[in-house]
């Protein structure tokens, strides 16, 4: 293991010496050992970075180059993350703590897929809509009205400026990819804020955005604490924020915005339900939820299924092979090959997680298997796999979101209970159903509250709309949506015979 000691920020194409000597220091969650530090901002380098964007946005022509040309730097870098992703996978699997596996097939990948993606979504899409409208047959007699009831308008969507985008720790990298790459293939430039307990690979990829042939300013990377991060989500040079973290931080973000009227994402938190229906395969359903609920960096995903309903003519028998499955994954070292628990990303984070299961057993439930920290493993950060038995809706466990490797088994009487508990959550970001009916799974979808639900699988397509309702956040990434948030629309009306300018024609005609 290297250790990555960072001094400066990427600031306006370069790397620039901090203004204060306070860092951050990372911790390896594996076993306490220090993997290396990056600097913290004061209000001067947010100043510099927020300085730099909005210059490259107001004063040069980033965002009226051609889309092909944002795009080809878009896919420059992905090619660039592609051929470091073994090194990115490495260093993630010692900052994280995540497990080989996962760094391998997402979190060194996902990024150069978003990237792409975004690249060609951009070039496929149209910024500029002629809409021609004869309402005179709607308008009645009416007369005296000097409206005209034809007409005809240019739609046009324009970047909305500088965005500040705040990623979260359980998935940095590929959060830059998600949050970055639509914002500047439609024109934006961007300020980064990085995850404080693991910042590193974004760093590292610092050299790669020059590399790519990004000119200075359009991406500019910085880490900073409470006080510096409020101070960028309040910045006067800022036109838009994209948060993805704890829905109590993302409240503050959104009180913010709301008193500077500022465009914001927020992508926050989850309780998810996976509702087994009494018909469902459970070969199929256990290993799913398995995998989405404590399978996955140590159920420390925003989609994580932490509340499995199962109907209570089978709530035995789920929950005897609920137990099997979760009992006997193996929790150790990330760097093994067949690691499946790994750790929790700090050691607070970890004491929180037990706490969490303390509470479930003073209010009633059961410790099927897991509930404390594994023998052998105590010098990192590690809690054994959970499952929770007996288990009501009105726990502390089945309401606040743990992040951690514990999921919480509940029964219900019959389908119109288990989607009442399902919808009975302050979040409403993801779940799944199971059943042998298909076509019934499709109707539990369209009943529950989320802004993303699975029929026997469990998945989050970056083709498509990702986001939440109630307290899990509004605004939606992913997909042509995940676009769309960076863009402001502008209608310019013009005379019905009036002939277009041959911009407009040149752009209309280049998309159809």
């Amino acid at each position: 293991m290297i250790s990555r000691e960072y001094t400066s920020f990427y600031i306006d194409g370069e790397w620039r010496p901090a203004e204060s000597s306070d860092t951050f220091t990372v911790i390896s969650p594996r076993d306490g050992t220090r993997v290396g530090s990056v600097p913290a901002a004061t209000k001067a380098d947010v100043d510099a970075a927020v300085a730099a964007a909005h210059h490259a946005f107001y004063a040069t022509a980033w965002p009226r180059l051609p889309v092909s040309e944002r795009a080809t730097m878009c896919r420059r870098l992905a090619d660039l993350l592609a051929e470091h992703r073994t090194e990115f996978a490495d260093l993630l699997v010692d900052e994280m703590g995540i497990n080989k596996i996962l760094a391998d097939v997402y979190m060194a990948v996902a990024p150069t897929l978003h990237w792409n993606y975004y690249a060609q979504v951009g070039e496929e899409y149209s910024f500029t809509e002629v809409r021609d409208s004869d309402l005179t047959p709607l308008a009645g007699g009416g007369g005296g009205l000097i409206m005209p009831y034809a007409g005809r308008s240019v739609v046009v969507k324009e970047p909305v400026g500088v965005v500040a985008a705040f990623c979260a720790y359980n998935f940095g990298l590929p959060c830059v990819g998600q949050k970055v790459a639509p914002a500047l293939v439609v024109g934006c430039t961007a300020v980064v804020k990085v995850p404080e307990p693991d910042p590193l690979a974004i760093f590292a990829m610092g050299d790669l955005i020059t590399e790519a042939g990004f000119p200075p300013g359009v991406i500019n990377l910085i880490a900073a604490g409470p006080e510096a991060s409020e101070y960028l989500v309040s910045h006067p040079l800022v036109d838009k924020v994209s948060f993805t973290g704890s829905d109590k931080v993302g409240a503050r973000v959104a009180e913010i915005c709301g008193s500077l009227v500022r465009p914001v994402t927020l992508e926050l938190g989850g309780k998810s339900a996976g509702i087994i229906l009494e018909d469902a395969d459970l070969d199929v359903a256990i290993p799913t939820l398995v995998g989405a609920s404590v399978g996955t960096n140590a159920g420390q995903s925003c989609v994580c299924i932490s509340r499995i309903l199962a109907p209570r003519s089978r709530y035995d028998e789920i929950a005897d092979k609920l137990t099997a499955a979760i009992g006997g994954l193996k929790v150790g070292d990330p760097r093994e090959p067949d690691t499946v628990i790994c750790p929790v990303i700090t050691e607070r984070h970890r004491d929180r997680v037990l706490s969490y299961i303390d509470k479930a057993r003073d209010e009633g439930a059961t410790v099927a298997t897991g509930g404390g920290i594994p023998e052998g493993l105590a010098g990192g950060w590690y809690v054994e796999p959970t499952l929770l038995t007996n288990v009501t809706n009105d726990m502390t466990v089945a309401q606040e979101e743990i992040f951690g490797p514990v999921t919480a088994l509940i029964a219900y009487d019959d389908e119109d209970e288990a989607i009442r508990i399902a919808n009975d959550s302050p979040y409403g970001l993801s779940g799944c159903v199971f059943t042998a009916d298909f076509e019934h799974g499709f109707e539990v979808a369209r009943r529950i509250q989320a802004g993303t639900f699975s029929v026997n699988t469990m998945a989050a397509d970056f083709n498509s709309p990702f986001g939440g309702y109630k307290r899990s956040g509004y605004g939606r990434e992913h997909g042509v949506a995940g676009l769309e948030g960076y863009l402001h629309t502008k209608t310019i009306s013009v005379n019905p015979s009036a002939d277009l300018p041959s911009s407009i024609v040149a752009e209309t005609a280049a998309v159809s």
